[in-house]
Parts: C-alpha cells; sequence; structure tokens
C-alpha cells in the first residue's frame, strides 16, 4: 500500500496593479534614473560655475596685480561679498538638487527622466498620487537604499511588485504610463 503524496499549499497569488496597469520595468525605471542624475548634475554644476566666476574673477585680478594681498585681511573683507554670495548660491542649488526628486513625485508622481520612459511612482495601495510625506520617505528610502551595497535597488529585481526598498519605506510602487 502506498501513501499519498504530501499536497503542498498554493502560494498565495501575488496582488498585482489595477487591469490594465503594468509595473514599470527594471530598464526605464534606471534609464529614468539615470537621466534625472545627470539632468541635476547638470544644472548644479552649470550653476556653481556661474557662482563661482565672480569670486575666481575677483581673486584673480588680486592674484595678478598684487599676489601679497592676501596676506592681508582687508583682501578678505573685499572678496566677502563674493565668498557669501557663491556660499548662499551653492546652498541654495544644494537644497533644490535635494528637493529635486520629492518635488517631481509629490507634484505629479514623474520627475523629468520618469516622463521620457513613461513611468510613474503611485501610491502601492490604490494607484493614487503620492503626497510630500510619501515623497521624503521615499528620497529617504533612496539613501538608505544605496547604503547598504544598492541592495534596496536591486531588491526591485527580487520582489514580485518590482518595488524596492524606498518604494517599501514609502508604500510606494511604480507603473508603466504608455
Amino acid at each position: 500500500m502506498t501513501t499519498p503524496a504530501p499536497s503542498w499549499p498554493t502560494p498565495p497569488e501575488i496582488a498585482g496593479p489595477a487591469p490594465g496597469v503594468r509595473f514599470a520595468g527594471n530598464g526605464a525605471r534606471l534609464g529614468a534614473y539615470l537621466l534625472d542624475v545627470i539632468l541635476i548634475g547638470a544644472i548644479v554644476s552649470l550653476f556653481v560655475v556661474l557662482l563661482a566666476v565672480p569670486l575666481a574673477g575677483d581673486a584673480l585680478r588680486i592674484a595678478i596685480v598684487d599676489p601679497g594681498r592676501f596676506q592681508d585681511p582687508a583682501t578678505w573683507t573685499e572678496l566677502g561679498g563674493s565668498i557669501v554670495l557663491f556660499v548662499a548660491g551653492t546652498t541654495i542649488i544644494s537644497l533644490l538638487a535635494l528637493l529635486y526628486f520629492p518635488f517631481f513625485w509629490a507634484r505629479g508622481g514623474q520627475t523629468p527622466g520618469m516622463r521620457v520612459a513613461g513611468i510613474r511612482v503611485v501610491n502601492d495601495r490604490d494607484g493614487s498620487r503620492i503626497g510630500w510625506g510619501a515623497a521624503i520617505l521615499r528620497l529617504i528610502g533612496y539613501w538608505i537604499s544605496g547604503a547598504v551595497f544598492y541592495l534596496g535597488f536591486i531588491w526591485i529585481l527580487v520582489d514580485a511588485r518590482r518595488r524596492g526598498w524606498h518604494d517599501l519605506i514609502a508604500g510606494t510602487c511604480v507603473i508603466a504610463v504608455r
């Protein structure tokens, strides 16, 4: 007499997005991120150079006329306006770069790179637009995802719903809009 083979429980079906909606592909997500990073880098670099020109010009003018003047504290006072402009400007540009992703995610779910790639970040629960809270959490999740050997981003390849740690932290997912 043979014993019947044990029956394995059927794994639960993974819930997907709404009918007609599909999760964004890995290539589209990576491409969108790279486009955004290149755009941010170009804009920040341009503004830093534009802010550095007055400071460098003033310092170069002094260095050519009388290089020994840099020993005089009055010279640094003369350069003070350019230094303040440079520091304030780079601080503002850094804050704008920091808020780039959350601004676009909260505004319409798409950064410029995501728009080109045809993808959008949405609330994982109901597919609605995310707010500032989720957008900031997602940005913090980006830092966490990259901090541990990029495992949080690699997790997208493992998760059935293609969510990285940043998506899990913020309760978001990325869908294809084309």
